[in-house]
């Protein structure tokens, strides 16, 4: 399978966490990609991703999602399972990001 690198793609995670947080757990998990904090939900929002009250204290958070963006920051692609433990397969990411061109 090719990396989504050597197709011209990034990947980002974005997270409410602060940076220092999400730079732990990229570390700890020895993660390459770039983790972007998105402390007030703007990103999130804008993407349909929040999930309101659903974190501690009641704070909203994101829901877990693997989104294919092109260049010009519309959505071509999209997986947001009912469970958080749910992932795509990789090929079907792959398959998304060719399908750009």
């Amino acid at each position: 399978m090719p990396a989504l690198n050597d197709l011209g793609a990034q990947i980002l995670a974005v997270s409410v966490d602060p940076q220092e947080r999400s730079q732990q757990l990229a570390d700890g998990l020895r993660l390459s990609y770039r983790f972007l904090s998105d402390r007030n939900l703007e990103v999130i929002r804008r993407y349909g991703l929040g999930h309101a009250g659903a974190g501690r204290g009641g704070r909203d958070i994101a829901r877990p999602a693997t989104i294919v963006v092109d260049k010009a920051g519309v959505i071509r692609w999209m997986s947001l399972p009912d469970r958080y433990s749910v992932r795509p397969d990789p090929q079907e990411i792959v398959a998304a990001v060719k399908a750009l061109g």
